[in-house]
């Protein structure tokens, strides 16, 4: 099982280069993807043994969310990172120090589920009431975002030029209240409900769950928000037998989405299913990160002092990284060039940010894993924590506590734990 799990990576990569050398770059080059060579036989051959490194030592199995946590960053974030500078730039010893680290931190979140659980004693809570109270919140934020948009439109935006529009539209009604809303409302109430359709066959839930997601993404013309689902709903497939050779449905399922749309796109001559999802959700990860490196490796570090701490440090720029990255390397000083949690700690502390952040991130992902064994909600669990596993894979570690809505997965869980004590069934 291990030889096909090992080739089915290999297949992965291979998708991957025909969506980028054929379809992505000739289309999006201006934006950054750019093809300048063919990989040499050399840097093939370091890219291919950096990533199979981590596939090697981690079982297939899924039996926690820190093990779903790993999967995601190991193709979404790890794999691209490893691949896509080989387009950019020759070999370059700042790449190879990049993956050597970030493969050392994928083990350390590999392993976290090695750990022993910590015993969690939740409070008594009344599920009947926790759903009265999540349907009067959600109707609640519905609304607010309804308003504050000016009203609901069920035309999704199709082309790029409708969905730029789209989103500078709604930008200029937010208020700051309105984007947290709207982030939760994406990443944690409406990937709840689906969740809990899937893992409890209610499928009326999944159905609700998706056209609530529907609605968001003609509000705000984020195409982030329809692909986290989709991600959810391959998670739930490949997660379907209990765990067992999860990696390897996983990326059965990654490698189908990636054949269909090379194979649709190469009959309708066009790119958009490889934008869509090899390029949105896959490839871009890869091409900011290297960026990321390429920038701070030659200019000081920015040390957090942004955002909330540019109160306590005195600011390295007069902007955040993504921002940096957008104006540097995209030629467009308004765009937030947001990365994972690797570029994000890369661009404050260097090559030691990786492994401050992994161990943070493995800290919490220790606290999830206890908060997950009870077995009737432990597929919940995992199920609730794809949205902000993504997350780390698309913006930065400090972002995904409460915008990506990492703190209200621990929440949930905590008094989904809670409710079972009225039944005296928690185990």
């Amino acid at each position: 099982m291990k030889l096909i799990q090992l080739g089915l990576v290999g297949i992965y990569v291979w998708l991957l280069d025909i969506s980028y050398v054929y379809f992505i770059s000739p289309e999006y080059a201006y934006m950054g993807f750019i093809y300048r060579q063919h990989p040499s036989v050399v840097m093939i051959a370091i890219s291919m043994f950096f990533i199979i490194l981590p596939a090697i030592f981690i079982k297939k199995e899924l039996d926690k969310p820190s093990e779903l946590v790993f999967w995601i960053l190991y193709f979404i974030v790890y794999i691209p990172v490893v691949w896509v500078p080989n387009y950019l730039f020759t070999l370059q010893p700042d790449f190879i120090y990049t993956n050597v680290l970030l493969f050392f931190c994928l083990l350390i979140i590999g392993n976290v589920n090695r750990l022993p659980a910590m015993k969690v004693n939740p409070a008594n809570v009344n599920l009947g009431l926790l759903k009265i109270i999540f349907v009067i919140t959600l109707l609640i934020f519905f609304l607010y975002i309804f308003k504050v948009s000016g009203g609901i439109s069920l035309k999704p935006p199709i082309n790029s030029e409708d969905i730029y529009d789209k989103r500078m539209t709604f930008r200029t009604k937010l208020t700051p209240l309105a984007g947290y809303i709207i982030q939760w409302l994406a990443k944690v109430c409406n990937p709840l409900i689906v969740t809990i359709g899937l893992c409890k066959k209610k499928y009326i839930y999944v159905v609700i769950g998706l056209g609530l997601q529907y609605l968001l993404y003609t509000v705000n013309g984020l195409k982030s928000t329809l692909l986290s689902t989709g991600l959810l709903i391959i998670v739930f497939i490949a997660f379907r037998k209990k765990g067992r050779n999860f990696s390897i449905l996983f990326c059965v399922s990654l490698c189908s989405l990636l054949g269909i749309s090379i194979f649709l796109d190469f009959i309708l001559d066009q790119a958009y299913l490889s934008n869509l999802f090899a390029r949105r959700m896959i490839i871009t990860p890869g091409l900011l990160t290297t960026y990321y490196v390429d920038f701070f490796s030659t200019h000081p570090k920015a040390l957090l002092s942004y955002g909330i701490f540019e109160k306590f440090i005195d600011p390295v720029y007069d902007k955040s990284p993504p921002y940096i990255i957008g104006t540097e390397y995209f030629g467009r000083p308004e765009m937030a060039a947001n990365a994972n949690m690797f570029a994000d700690a890369f661009a404050n502390f260097g090559y030691i940010g990786f492994l401050v952040y992994t161990v943070i991130l493995a800290a919490i992902l220790w606290l999830y894993d206890s908060l997950t064994q009870n077995e009737k909600w432990q597929g919940v669990g995992i199920i609730l924590f794809v949205v902000p596993a993504w997350c780390l894979a698309d913006t930065a570690l400090t972002t995904t506590f409460v915008t990506g809505g990492m703190v209200f997965t621990f929440v949930i869980m905590y008094l989904l734990l809670g409710s079972d004590l009225q039944k005296g069934d928690n185990r």
